[in-house]
């Protein structure tokens, strides 16, 4: 074999080496801390109904007003007996409105029932072909969850925003920026990049991602136990955020330091994953 060739073999070799070696991933932390804070629970929660439909999305509705319990029955023709929970958002100067409702056990059929004699008494009394025609193409949804009534320019849109009502698994946060890195007891010497967002309020949940610059490592990681520590110190009075505290999820991935404090830390940490890149 002469020089050449072997040079050229053994310059593929050294390529394919190089290409086969498992390469450092990252995180897209700037995507992640604008979508992570509302990786939310799997379970329907009633009371997030007027958030998910009007304010995490454009706003389909205006001008919607409350319409409370004991206005039901004087004003939908809705027995109260045949209603747990509910979310009422009318409009007082149109036809749109949505209407969303745990009801009693074995009383879903009555409340159906009522429902559509609403909405066929307001198609009576409907003053303009804009407002009739909504009416007319009124959308009633059963499912395990609720049962809802909806008149709307979209109605299946506000369907799927009702149906992703759930409580998230951080509650309220904010983001923090450099100058808040010293409350973790870092600084920009240490870390290269980050993802932080602040609890609120009275909660101890919270999620930091840190990656510490080269030769910092222990330093961030010593950094990290002592704010875990404080956070047990801080909420000693409130035997539910302690225990959340107390629980948390430490770990490191692709070079991050991670902390996580949630309702469920394997869930938020199989998130994080999907933003390796």
């Amino acid at each position: 074999m002469n020089l050449k060739r072997f040079g050229l073999i053994l310059s593929l070799f050294l390529l394919i080496t190089a290409c086969s070696q498992p390469q450092d991933q990252t995180l897209d932390l700037e995507t992640l801390n604008q979508e992570l804070p509302y990786l939310a629970e799997e379970t329907f929660d009633i009371s997030n109904v007027l958030s998910s439909v009007e304010y995490e999305k454009d706003n389909i509705f205006e001008n919607l007003i409350d319409l409370y319990d004991y206005d039901y029955e004087e004003v939908l023709g809705i027995t109260p007996s045949n209603v747990l929970h509910g979310t009422v958002r009318i409009s007082p100067t149109s036809a749109q409105m949505y209407m969303v409702f745990k009801p009693v056990s074995g009383c879903e059929e009555a409340l159906k029932q009522e429902l559509m004699d609403y909405v066929s008494q307001r198609i009576l009394n409907a003053d303009n072909d804009t407002d009739k025609n909504l009416l007319e193409n009124a959308l009633i949804e059963e499912n395990e969850d609720f049962i809802a009534l909806i008149v709307s320019t979209d109605n299946q849109e506000v369907l799927s925003r009702i149906q992703n009502a759930r409580t998230t698994l951080f509650g309220v946060l904010t983001p923090a920026e450099d100058v808040d890195l010293e409350d973790y007891g870092l600084d920009l010497t240490m870390v290269s990049s980050y993802a932080i967002q602040k609890p609120v309020l009275t909660s101890a949940r919270t999620y930091l991602i840190a990656k510490p610059v080269e030769g910092q490592e222990e330093e961030v990681k010593e950094a990290l136990s002592s704010y875990l520590k404080r956070l047990e110190t801080d909420y000693a009075s409130m035997p539910q955020e302690e225990e959340l505290v107390k629980s948390a999820m430490v770990t490191e991935l692709e070079g991050y330091q991670i902390i996580i404090i949630s309702k469920d830390n394997e869930r938020v940490l199989e998130a994080i994953k999907t933003y390796l890149q």
